[in-house]
């Protein structure tokens, strides 16, 4: 019996402390503006979602872009310019599709287009245009990029920080002080 009940607490003892784990979890929220500080990335900027990102050579790659703003200082912004630059060595370009951010409130799509220079750079522009406001505000979602992949590769999907422009509705400039890119793995 005291070997059972000397048994039973050792297990006890072992099942406690054995048992426990510390999991260093990694979330990817794009429109969290903390986490994206503690990167390095000040806002307002431009970010990738998600951050990493592995497929097969049969999925479809789908990345979207986001406007980030602290909360303290939301800007208000009426046309985005963003240059965008991908890896065409594994992946071709498919579709682009306008954000939520920047659909107006009856839900018409917005002024959108983008153009392709036929290798690796998309220049997408987009216009917000509504019956009651002028501006956006906040944060949101401008646009979901869609990608074929051609072939196996690992690179990132970037935004050039230094051609992109957003606008308010007097065409005065939003400076943007971050951007984070995505990184695409294709096995």
């Amino acid at each position: 019996m005291k070997f059972q009940c000397r048994l039973l607490f050792i297990f006890s003892i072992w099942l406690l402390f054995g048992s426990c784990a510390i999991h260093d979890k990694e979330f990817d929220n794009p429109l969290d503006y903390e986490a994206n500080e503690e990167l390095g990335i000040d806002t307002p900027s431009l970010v990738f979602y998600p951050k990493t990102q592995t497929k097969t050579i049969s999925d479809s790659v789908v990345v979207e872009s986001f406007i980030i703003f602290n909360p303290d200082s939301i800007g208000s912004f009426a046309g985005v310019h963003l240059q965008i630059e991908f890896p065409n060595s594994f992946l071709a370009l498919d579709t682009i599709n306008p954000g939520l951010l920047i659909t107006d409130t009856s839900q018409a799509t917005p002024l959108f287009t983008y153009s392709f220079d036929g290798t690796n750079i998309i220049d997408i522009y987009t216009y917000f245009l509504d019956t009651l406001k002028l501006d956006q505000e906040g944060t949101g979602h401008l646009a979901n990029l869609i990608f074929n992949p051609t072939g196996t590769g690992n690179d990132s999907i970037r935004y050039h920080l230094d051609a992109c422009e957003i606008i308010d509705h007097n065409d005065n400039a939003v400076e943007m002080k971050g951007d984070r890119s995505a990184e695409v793995i294709v096995q």
